[in-house]
């Protein structure tokens, strides 16, 4: 498949996106871990929870470590606070605060574990080195709370 793109880059903590005169993408062997939420589409009342399972598939045999999660770029309206999957899934809960606009909001989160790593596979000595992994996106539907 061939498409040509415009690069973009979305500046840390900031809103909106900028161009680029370049994007640099690295295609590697498979990753140690990898992120899932499920469903990936929820409809939520605005001012109430969204429940949602976080899953880790780990993918190289010898990471057997928890994997850390906090939010990743969030909306102000949408709070999901830091935690930690400890074998294969955790329940995450995502409060929608009241007064939050109808729309669809898609959201992430970022996964941190420590993987041993060589840069040598024959390599006997693996020290433990941070990875940085971002899940699969999931988009919230929020809608309208009922009136009273």
């Amino acid at each position: 498949m061939r498409r040509e793109v415009r690069p973009y880059i979305r500046p840390h903590q900031l809103t909106g996106s900028r161009p680029t005169r370049d994007l640099v993408l690295a295609v590697r062997e498979k990753a140690p871990f990898s992120l899932t939420i499920e469903p990936e589409r929820i409809s939520v009342e605005a001012g109430k929870p969204a429940e949602l399972q976080l899953k880790v598939r780990r993918n190289w045999a010898d990471f057997t470590g928890p994997v850390n999660f906090l939010p990743l770029n969030f909306p102000g309206f949408l709070q999901l606070g830091n935690g930690t999957v400890e074998q294969s899934e955790t329940t995450i809960r995502i409060m929608v605060q009241a007064g939050t606009r109808p729309g669809d909001y898609t959201v992430a989160v970022m996964g941190q574990g420590q993987v041993p790593f060589n840069k040598d596979p024959a390599a006997k000595d693996r020290p433990n080195t941070l990875v940085q992994m971002p899940s699969r996106p999931v988009t919230i539907t929020v809608t309208e709370a009922a009136k009273k």
